[in-house]
């Protein structure tokens, strides 16, 4: 069952820091674990960046969310995705074109997070 949002579990979830384990196999190189003791603590800041833009923009792809935050776009798609988990952002129907010519799928907030109306 998907996590139904409140109002008060919205600050919380854009401040949690992801455990670094979380984030790396403990079979991959010195180098990931490393990578992944900072990005654990960049995430909620990002995390945080993501969802502003959301909510500024309305809707946005991936790519859009990564050049409104000025972070990659697979950084933007991870935090994104944390936000879709907390149920925070939902699919919309519609597709635009990234910079590559590719159709992507436009995210919105969800209406459960109280910052999106029809």
């Amino acid at each position: 069952m998907p996590h139904q949002p409140g109002l008060f579990d919205l600050e919380e979830s854009l401040t949690t820091t992801v455990p670094a384990i979380r984030l790396v196999r403990t079979t991959d190189h010195d180098t990931a674990h490393e990578a992944a003791d900072h990005a654990s603590k960049r995430g909620p800041s990002q995390r945080r960046r993501v969802w502003e833009a959301l909510k500024t923009l309305g809707d946005a792809t991936d790519y859009e969310l990564s050049i409104a935050v000025g972070i990659l776009r697979s950084s933007a798609a991870k935090r994104r995705q944390e936000l879709v988990d907390l149920g925070y952002v939902v699919e919309t129907p519609w597709r635009r074109k990234t910079d590559t010519g590719s159709n992507a799928v436009v995210w919105r907030p969800s209406l459960l997070s109280g910052d999106y109306s029809e």
